[in-house]
């Protein structure tokens, strides 16, 4: 496995432990994707990764869940309504396309006829 470092140094606030530097193993690939995520947030690839474990150590309410859960079940709603409209839509589809082929259809034997 191809991996590359990077140093990471930790930056501490007033109230915590000095920074300390951290070697954290990456594959070539997650390092370019917190190289370019750290140069859209125009911050430091440290910085990202502070802003990372502060994300799981985040705690999330009870009334939190229960809006999350309520949006998911409204997207898994609007997903399904989504889905019908679709399978709709398609089916309206092909049957337009299936009498735009009968006429066509009546339309070439019509001109064969006039030939003959």
């Amino acid at each position: 496995m191809s991996c590359t470092c990077a140093t990471v140094l930790v930056m501490a606030s007033a109230s915590q432990a000095a920074p300390t530097r951290t070697v954290v193993l990456l594959r070539p690939a997650e390092r370019k994707r917190l190289e370019k995520l750290a140069a859209a947030e125009r911050v430091s690839s440290g910085e990202i990764l502070r802003r990372s474990l502060r994300s799981y150590e985040r705690p999330t309410s009870s009334a939190e869940d229960e809006v999350i859960t309520a949006l998911l079940a409204q997207m898994n709603t609007s997903l399904d309504e989504a889905l019908a409209s679709i399978r709709s839509a398609r089916a309206a589809i092909r049957e337009n396309l299936d009498k735009i082929d009968a006429m066509q259809q009546v339309h070439a034997r019509e001109r064969r006829s006039k030939r003959a």
